[in-house]
């Protein structure tokens, strides 16, 4: 029988930290986040406030390419 994993708890600081997840794990998560984050600030002050959705998927589209 396989053992259980255990994982190492979170820095009680850390967004999330009640999330049982592996270090490697929650550091791609962090990293995910990041990328996010950088994209809609990238997108934020490259869209007119006007922007509606279909202008975000044109450019998240063309960014992507």
């Amino acid at each position: 029988m396989p053992k259980p994993k255990t994982f190492a708890a979170a820095d009680p600081g850390e967004p999330a930290a009640y999330l049982n997840m592996p270090a490697e794990r929650r550091a791609a998560a962090k990293l995910h986040a990041g990328t996010l984050s950088a994209t809609m600030r990238k997108l934020a002050v490259e869209l007119p406030l006007s922007a509606d959705v279909d202008d975000f998927r044109r450019v998240l589209i063309a960014e992507a390419k």
